[in-house]
């Protein structure tokens, strides 16, 4: 007996000491703050598998070169991981590790600061934090049936994870059945590893009677709970009918209609298909899907009804008329940036811009980063980035409002309305600070019907052991300790993968319903090029006047932010600087007016989308080469010009030039040489050399190619063979207007014409409108613009006109175009 209860003390006792272990670790973590001398951030929180460990010090580790990898020792990670440790900068450690992380596990990573540095207090040798990989779930979503042939359909799909998948278990977790024939999933292979992946039901078979596919999902492979099945009606080859209707929303309000054949693309639905509350509406053929789009929002429950008079691609009618309640969601409350661009001239009277919908309020927060603080900012960001991450370094937050917002106008439909804040009623601007905005909202200011069963669980957090000291204290206080540097983080978010897309649950409130845009009140505008030899141009306008700005003091900096020159610009509002000595930073400033460039590598405009290299000369020698048309049929002779500009280089008198031309297979097909003086098969004068080429009339056509050899530089030229076939009708349309008014009726005439002159009489005339946002602009006022930045018109198409005309070939049209009044300004 006494050696039993020796045994359960000493168990005790084990069961203590390790307690007091875990005890003392999970103290350890819960005291980030303890260690701000040594530590700045790490990675923490719900991380994705594939996510490196990151650990970003405060002291530089001046022992190591950067980008050098570093024994794994200094880090030790639990559960044990297999990787690389490097150095990415002076300051930041990043553990790379050799294969995925484990999902859904708690990693707690020890920092051996000892082994870092040198004479550290016994209190931070060790430096312990945690965080989680993310649970593994999916959700499927199933499009529409859609038709290869009357007797073969398929269905496409598509399965959003929670955390990267690879292919091959994504292959695992679905699969459809058609009775018990398993039918074949075809996957998308753009990516091996992704959240979304793409596929197709395929091979579904279209028999005589009515039939159906099992479709059954299971996440066990992965270590996901999720699992079911559904089933997905295929009507026989002789049901016409009406498979699925899905509302949406977004990005307009839209109805999808998936019938169960492909339908008849040039049928009018006009009458056939009716939506409550919609007066007009406008339809689009996908294969077996209606898309139908009314005139104006509609939310909640309407009933559609779709008449039998619609026909598939085989001329059948529905076979029954359909009926039923749909129910249009609203829209989710959301926030979106209007104004584009960082600086806004004359910033004091120059209001931001923004769109709002089901929200009754949003808060508005300004961080500023000051004046002193801009190239420490720059070093790591560019003007117009938006991450809020390490902003506590250089700026602070100035102001924070709550704004309410107008709903009024919008008759309580759920639409997009534009709003509009001058951030100078917040706070006094400070010449060169950039002032970063934040548009947010919280759950107690959404206009959305939601069920008071939508509360966040025990199981809804953010995972951060590390998050703060000073839970008790409210959120204004938390930030406050935040910008004074007494904390790390002071938001908390509720996490939820399967209610993140619910407006009724926390979970829905995290860091994607925020936006942010950065601001710099400044009158100057800055053009920096950089030449060859490393000199800087730069060019200085008034952005209000569009005027140079002479008098320009523009400070140049290096990467450690010393000033290395100052120049000014000159009455045409040029300066330049020229050396060897390679620049960072641009500040130019002149009075109140402050402006930025970041010269380094990377921040140039892109030469794929803009043309700003011009030419550079090949041993002095410039050529150009020109035809008398683009296109040439075979048989056609091809009448070549090169011109060649030897100033800079001057070849001698009689030097030769070379042709070859070969053909759209890469065969060579004529070979000319001219030495100064003219030949029958080429004439030169005074630089301009004639080249005729000839094609046989069964030359292969296709892209051919010239080739020009002169003073050892070559020059090219593609030339187009092709076989055109001319059109046979040609149509003369007249407005009566010049600018058309869609306050009244458009009205104009067609003429129909065949190549020969004959009128094309009875022939069938169809024209439609597409409609577009333009510049509306006026000859006597230029310099003015005339378009609200606070509306937006969406591109539609309108019918004008669909009849035969007469035996003269002409017919006359008159449509009153029926279009929204919120347009900004004049439509193309």
């Amino acid at each position: 007996m006494m050696k039993h209860l020796l045994r359960f003390l000493a168990c005790v006792a084990l069961l203590a000491l390790a307690a007091c272990g875990d005890k003392t670790e999970t103290s350890q973590t819960d005291n980030l703050f303890k260690f701000k001398d040594y530590i700045s951030h790490h990675t923490y929180g719900n991380k994705s598998i594939t996510s490196p460990i990151r650990v970003t010090l405060t002291q530089p580790l001046d022992q190591f070169e950067i980008t050098q990898e570093i024994p794994s020792e200094y880090l030790k990670i639990t559960p044990k991981t297999q990787g690389t440790l490097f150095v990415e900068n002076a300051t930041t450690l990043v553990f790379q590790p050799t294969e995925l992380l484990t999902p859904d596990t708690e990693y707690t990573v020890t920092v051996q600061l000892q082994k870092l540095y040198e004479d550290i207090d016994a209190t931070f040798k060790d430096y312990t934090f945690s965080f989680k990989t993310i649970t593994p779930n999916f959700s499927i979503h199933l499009e529409n049936l859609q038709s290869y042939s009357k007797q073969w359909q398929y269905v496409g799909g598509t399965i959003e994870a929670a955390d990267i998948l690879q292919v091959e278990d994504v292959k695992k977790l679905i699969e459809a059945k058609q009775g018990n024939k398993k039918l074949n999933i075809k996957w998308s292979s753009d990516y091996e590893a992704a959240k979304h992946h793409i596929f197709t039901i395929d091979s579904i078979a279209r028999k005589i009677e009515d039939d159906e596919i099992i479709i059954a999902w299971d996440g066990k492979n992965i270590g996901a709970e999720t699992k079911g099945s559904n089933t997905f009606a295929i009507p026989g080859q002789n049901n016409f009918k009406i498979v699925d209707v899905d509302a949406s929303h977004s990005p307009q309000a839209s109805l999808s209609i998936n019938f169960s054949d492909p339908l008849k693309t040039n049928q009018d639905f006009a009458g056939l298909v009716t939506i409550e509350r919609a007066s007009e509406l406008r339809f689009e053929v996908d294969g077996n899907v209606l898309h139908v789009y009314p005139n104006n929002r509609i939310t909640g429950d309407v009933r559609v009804t779709v008449f039998d008079g619609i026909k598939n691609n085989e001329n059948y009618n529905l076979k029954t008329s359909f009926s039923e309640l749909v129910s249009f969601e609203q829209l989710k409350p959301a926030i979106r940036l209007l104004s584009k661009g960082v600086i806004l001239p004359n910033a004091e009277n120059t209001p931001l811009y923004f769109e709002a919908v089901n929200l009754n309020a949003v808060d508005v927060r300004i961080i500023q980063v000051f004046e002193d603080n801009m190239l420490q900012f720059l070093q790591s960001s560019n003007l117009d980035s938006q991450n809020s991450y390490d902003m506590k370094r250089v700026g602070r937050r100035v102001a924070k409002k709550t704004i309410p917002l107008d709903n009024a106008s919008t008759n309580g439909d759920g639409a997009w309305k534009a709003y509009a804040v001058n951030i100078s009623e917040f706070f006094q601007t400070h010449p060169g600070s950039l002032y970063q905005v934040e548009f947010s909202f919280n759950k107690e200011y959404i206009n959305y019907n939601c069920d008071a069963n939508d509360i966040a669980s025990t199981e809804d957090t953010y995972y951060d052991s590390n998050y703060t000291t000073s839970n008790d204290l409210d959120q204004d206080q938390r930030e406050e300790q935040y910008w004074d540097n007494e904390i790390y983080r002071w938001r908390s978010y509720a996490y939820n993968w399967e209610q993140r897309d619910n407006p009724c649950h926390p979970a829905f409130y995290n860091e994607d319903r925020t936006v942010t845009t950065n601001v710099l009140g400044s009158d100057l505008g800055v053009i920096a090029k950089k030449g060859n030899n490393k000199s800087y141009h730069f060019a200085i306008t008034n952005l209000i006047t569009t005027n140079p700005e002479g008098g320009v003091k523009i400070d140049l900096f290096n990467f450690q932010q010393q000033v290395v020159e100052t120049i000014t610009t000159d009455s045409d509002g040029f300066a330049l600087y020229d050396s060897d000595r390679a620049i960072s930073f641009a500040v130019a400033r002149k009075g109140k007016n402050y402006a930025y460039a970041k010269l380094e590598d990377g921040n140039a405009l892109s030469m794929s989308k803009f043309d700003v290299s011009g030419k550079q000369l090949e041993k002095g020698l410039k050529g150009f080469m020109y035809t008398e048309r683009g296109v040439h049929r075979p048989g056609d002779s091809i009448h070549l010009t090169f011109v060649l500009n030897d100033a800079a280089n001057p070849l001698p008198k009689d030097h030769p030039v070379r042709l070859e031309v070969t053909d759209a297979r890469g065969k060579l097909v004529q070979r000319t040489v001219v030495n100064g003086a003219s030949t029958l098969s080429a004439i030169t004068t005074e630089g301009f050399y004639y080249f005729p080429i000839k094609t046989d009339a069964n030359a292969p056509t296709g892209n051919w190619n010239a080739t020009i050899s002169a003073g050892g530089v070559k020059f090219n030229k593609s030339l187009k063979v092709a076989t055109v076939k001319p059109n046979r009708l040609k149509i003369k349309l007249d407005f009566d207007d010049d600018i058309l008014d869609a306050s009244k009726l458009v009205t104009g005439n067609v003429q129909g014409l065949w190549l020969h002159g004959a009128p094309a009489r009875n022939l069938k005339v169809e024209m439609n409108a597409t409609l577009r946002s333009t510049n509306t602009a006026f000859d006597l006022f230029k310099k003015y613009h005339f378009n609200d930045p606070i509306r937006s018109f969406t591109e539609i198409e309108i019918p004008v006109l669909s009849e035969n005309l007469s035996a003269e070939g002409t017919t006359t049209f008159s449509k009153q175009f029926d279009i929204s009044n919120k347009a900004p300004g004049m439509l193309k």
